[in-house]
């Protein structure tokens, strides 16, 4: 079936929506969501999500709905963070017509309006939420569509007659951006998979029990003199509000804030640092967001934020250090990484 979009036009611009509902059926077993593009994240461990953990980030009518989406993905089989996150996308966070005026947040359409340009409504918004993960178990996951960019290609496809602004190519990475925010997908994820790069495939750990911080990334400046100064880390390229960054090594969060001047950390932008409590800290540096607490209890390859390029930057990328102590003491992470 075909569907509109409804685009929603910001400073830059606010994305689409389409999707169509069909009847619900029994599930045997959903299969899993894959990375797509080695972008999706995975939360650590098999870590279950909160609904704490989603409603930082819902906005509009969607601010108090978190365990609507929570129940909505677990009596469906769709992970409440994807359902979450294109939810987010398809309404300009909780703000579309469709979902203030008709508790629509997937762009459903009414198969019985004329040529099915009239959205479908619903009696209360968590009546919405459960109609659209029905509809993405009954015509994506159930039917095998399982990574990010497929469920796009066929939820909001690039070039359709609908899509009149061209901006439907960035569905895969808007809801892959909206994903990492939440802290990576919740249940049915494989970071694994030979496409992967969720932040527990990172690489094997080095003999000093560190992994890479970002995987299948190149190190755009090493540790030592740059300009005239000694660069304290290492940088290595990312996506701004895409690429999860990964715990290099377990310890406890001592730091996850924007740094500000005279503070030992100006300069970093949004920055974690991590105590392993072995004499050793390291700090990920211009994140454009911060998915972990001070305090909180990490293990290695989990999610502490999102590639971005806050504070004295020029450009996107992540500023990893290795550290004797908490704001000074920087060592060459090389030799302490894997090769």
């Amino acid at each position: 079936m075909g569907a509109i979009l409804f685009i929603v036009c910001s400073l830059i611009f606010i994305y689409f929506f389409t999707g169509s509902l069909q009847e619900e059926e029994t599930k045997e077993g959903a299969p899993p969501i894959i990375s797509s593009n080695g972008l999706t994240v995975c939360r650590p461990g098999g870590k279950t999500v909160a609904a704490e953990d989603l409603q930082l980030h819902l906005g509009g009518v969607f601010s108090g709905q978190a365990q609507a989406f929570l129940n909505a993905g677990t009596q469906n089989q769709i992970d409440p963070v994807l359902l979450a996150s294109i939810a987010k996308l398809e309404t300009g966070n909780g703000t579309s017509n469709a979902v203030k005026n008709y508790n629509n947040p997937g762009g459903l359409m009414d198969p019985g309006s004329s040529q099915m340009k009239g959205f479908m409504k619903f009696g209360t918004l968590e009546e919405g939420i459960n109609a659209m993960a029905r509809n993405l178990y009954k015509n994506y996951i159930g039917m095998g569509i399982t990574t990010i960019d497929a469920i796009g290609a066929k939820y909001a496809p690039p070039g359709a007659a609908n899509d009149p602004f061209g901006t439907n190519g960035m569905w895969p990475k808007l809801v892959t951006k909206f994903v990492s925010e939440m802290g990576g997908l919740s249940f049915n994820c494989e970071p694994n998979k030979p496409d992967g790069g969720g932040v527990v495939d990172t690489g094997t750990a080095s003999s000093y029990g560190f992994i890479k911080p970002i995987a299948q990334t190149t190190v755009t400046s090493p540790f030592g003199p740059r300009w005239g100064t000694i660069h304290k880390g290492i940088d290595y390229s990312c996506q701004d509000g895409v690429t999860a960054i990964a715990a290099s090594k377990g310890g406890v969060v001592e730091l996850a804030k924007f740094g500000e001047g005279g503070s030992g950390f100006g300069g970093y932008g949004n920055v974690v640092v991590i105590n392993h409590q072995n004499g050793y800290w390291s700090l990920y540096g211009h994140m454009s967001s911060i998915t972990v607490q001070e305090g909180q209890n990490i293990g290695v390859g989990q999610q502490v934020g999102v590639c971005g390029k806050t504070g004295q930057v020029t450009g996107p990328h992540l500023h990893f250090e290795i550290k004797t102590s908490f704001k000074f003491g920087q060592v060459d992470p090389g030799p302490y990484l894997p090769n």
